[in-house]
């Protein structure tokens, strides 16, 4: 179980990806290496809140 707690925050970073990817889709603001730096920016992000959560 607590394996499975671990990628919680990689799920939600998928999710938010997800998410970026969609809302540019139409507006194509960012080019693909930026909403990747975004993810990764969130990863971290969800990855302290996280850790501080638990």
């Amino acid at each position: 179980m607590s394996t499975l707690l671990a990628l919680v925050p990689l799920a939600a970073a998928a999710l938010v990806w997800r998410l970026f990817y969609v809302f540019n889709k139409s507006r194509r603001w960012f080019s693909t290496g930026e909403l990747i730096f975004w993810d990764a920016i969130a990863l971290v992000i969800l990855q302290l809140v996280w850790l501080i959560w638990f």
